[in-house]
């Protein structure tokens, strides 16, 4: 079976939607976070990391990762470069979650190529604890952990 039609197989194996999010941390340990517009169908006003649905023309949950990335943020990363962390299985959806240090370019949010929505309307470079404080925040702490100790593990001493 050709790589695509694998891939087009296991994005129809379950019912679920694929969403590919990114973990960035700087050199100062901050992690990039992005807050959804007003107008976002999916959690408005909330901080999130920058990450999306996993298209077909993806080919790997790793080029949609980079993909959305670019999307969102408007920063470029290699996919490998990424770090698995994790897949988290929720409702409607299974989250794959990746972290980097190895981007480049300025953060810059503009409206999604596909819809012209600007889905993200201010981003931020906060340490842990500070995302951690943050009422309107809907990432999982544990993944945060997670990304950083990942990276630690990876970074030769």
């Amino acid at each position: 079976m050709a790589h695509n039609q694998k891939w087009n197989k296991f994005l129809n194996e379950n019912k679920k939607k694929d969403i590919a999010s990114v973990v960035c941390v700087n050199d100062k340990q901050q992690i990039l976070i992005l807050r959804r517009s007003k107008t976002d169908k999916h959690k408005p006003l909330r901080w999130d990391l920058p990450g999306g649905h996993v298209d077909p023309s993806d080919n790997s949950l790793e080029a949609a990762a980079v993909r959305e990335l670019q999307e969102e943020a408007g920063i470029e990363a290699s996919i490998g470069d990424l770090i698995f962390i994790e897949s988290r299985n929720l409702k409607k959806s299974t989250r794959h979650i990746f972290v980097t240090t190895k981007w480049t370019g300025k953060v810059k949010l503009k409206p999604n190529p596909k819809t012209d929505i600007i889905e993200h309307d201010e981003y931020k470079w906060l340490t842990i604890d500070e995302i951690k404080s943050l009422e309107q925040s809907i990432i999982p702490n544990y993944i945060l952990s997670k990304a950083l100790d990942k990276i630690k593990n990876e970074t030769p001493t």
